[in-house]
């Protein structure tokens, strides 16, 4: 099967391509050419791409999982994240969303962001570590996993 590119939009004012719906897109889907002729339907005039805000790129994703083609995040890996960030628990849900959770001082509470897109987590936790430096100053390096 095919394997469709998540990234972000270009412009922070994209809208959804969902019928009906105005709300800003978060996720851009690169969606490849198909191949697909049995419907006799010319697909060479089909969208390259598709917005999908914050509710619409859920299901999305995951009819394109059940019907066998793979969604791969374009902005980053997981992995180059949490290594970047060592301060930071970064995971991901079933659902495809991504997490990351920092303990401030050894407290339990802490801080907890979520996304669907790499580059959008990465975002996230650098704005939350300009906002209070002092503090992740004192977060405790991880030196192993």
């Amino acid at each position: 099967m095919s394997t469709y590119q998540a990234t972000m939009p270009t412009d922070d004012n994209t809208t959804c391509d969902t019928r009906g719906c105005c709300s800003v897109a978060r996720v851009r889907l690169v969606i490849p050419p198909s191949r697909f002729e049995a419907d006799g339907v010319d697909h060479s005039k089909d969208p390259p791409t598709f917005d999908a805000c914050e509710w619409h790129y859920p299901p999305v994703r995951d009819a394109a999982l059940r019907n066998g083609h793979q969604v791969v995040d374009a902005t980053g890996e997981i992995g180059q994240l949490a290594a970047d960030f060592p301060a930071w628990t970064v995971f991901y849900s079933d659902a495809g969303r991504l997490y990351a959770s920092a303990r401030l001082n050894g407290s339990v509470q802490g801080t907890t962001l979520d996304a669907y897109l790499v580059g959008q987590l990465r975002e996230q936790m650098e704005a939350a570590e300009s906002q209070a430096p002092a503090i992740w100053a004192c977060a405790p390096a991880i030196t192993e996993r």
